[in-house]
């Protein structure tokens, strides 16, 4: 992918994800919250869950961070809403192994491909993967 090509799937995904984010606001009534900070850049959001039993039913979060930060907490919060916790640490899991290796996994949701795409422009992988090793994080320590 050319560097005009990030540029464009930049301009065409994920400034609009940025703009008009899903779920995006501060809620008072969850089951759990999950911190995703990169102290290098400064981008900070809380992860907000609602859950029956051991799946995870809306994702809400709110923060601030550069547009990709904000647009990749966007996306996760679509993906991981009506997921098992397994399922949860899973995806989250190999969205970062595919952000960091040179794996490469065909995820089901074509957003998922899209952002994974963006790894390529250069130095960004850290904003990308923010709020998807934050969950790992939390689910692998939870689990345990």
């Amino acid at each position: 992918m050319t560097k005009d090509d990030l540029q464009k799937l930049y301009k065409s995904k994920i400034l609009p994800e940025n703009e008009h984010p899903y779920h995006f606001q501060e809620i008072k009534s969850f089951d759990f919250q999950i911190e995703a900070y990169n102290p290098m850049c400064g981008d900070k959001y809380w992860l907000f869950f609602e859950q029956h039993g051991n799946q995870i039913s809306n994702v809400f979060f709110h923060g601030f961070g550069c547009a990709l930060s904000k647009a990749s907490l966007s996306l996760l919060c679509k993906s991981l809403e009506g997921m098992p916790h397994k399922d949860a640490i899973e995806l989250s899991r190999q969205f970062v192994q595919c952000l960091t290796t040179d794996l490469n996994f065909e995820f089901k949701k074509e957003s998922l491909n899209t952002l994974a795409e963006l790894k390529h422009f250069e130095g960004r992988v850290d904003c990308i993967k923010l709020g998807w090793e934050a969950v790992c994080n939390h689910f692998e320590n939870y689990e345990n």
